[in-house]
């Protein structure tokens, strides 16, 4: 993030997989980033711990407003032309620290706290871009649902994971890239 800053980068666009904790969500459906829930930083981790470096920010960078709001309202209005409406949720993402999938109690703790979708990436960037100044808008394709019941069959998978990302690659790269189209005509990257 902080070599794209020097490279004069002023927005990121960040993507993820993610698995689904929101019951009302399903495998497939695009969520917008509203907030995040840093588990490893609520634990101590954190990419901005150490000295500050004040070339690129302040010590203690504001992320109430992490995720863009005009840039999430663009985002709905131009999935909502492309016939994506009804794919499109704006949710809270929570960051795990991986590599493994989350266990029934973890999804049903991360519920219940208010996560919409939990992953392993993303935070951590948009941390260090909006202490660096930068705006961030950030999506999750909900790859698999989170397994959230001690009586399912089910398990979470890569495989599961990869096949949901082969099947919204496309409508993926049609938003994004409408997206920054609008952003371009409309001057706010």
């Amino acid at each position: 993030m902080r070599v794209f800053k020097l490279m004069g980068v002023q927005t990121m666009i960040m993507t993820n997989a993610a698995g689904g904790l929101n019951p009302d969500y399903r495998v497939g459906d695009v969520m917008i980033l509203k907030d995040h829930i840093n588990l490893p930083g609520l634990g101590g981790t954190n990419p901005l711990m150490g000295p500050n470096e004040d070339r690129f920010g302040l010590r203690f960078p504001c992320t109430s407003d992490a995720y863009d709001r005009d840039l999430r309202a663009l985002a709905l209005s131009v999935g909502a032309e492309l016939g994506f409406g009804d794919l499109l949720r704006e949710g809270v993402y929570c960051v795990q620290g991986g590599p493994n999938f989350e266990s029934i109690a973890e999804c049903r703790m991360l519920r219940i706290m208010g996560a919409d979708a939990i992953g392993m990436s993303t935070v951590h960037e948009v941390l260090v871009a909006r202490h660096c100044g930068m705006r961030c808008f950030a999506l999750s394709l909900v790859s698999n649902m989170a397994i959230m019941d001690y009586d399912s069959v089910e398990r979470a998978n890569h495989d599961e994971v990869l096949e949901t990302g082969r099947l919204r690659a496309k409508q993926l790269e049609s938003l994004v890239s409408e997206l920054v189209d609008r952003m371009e005509t409309h001057n706010t990257c």
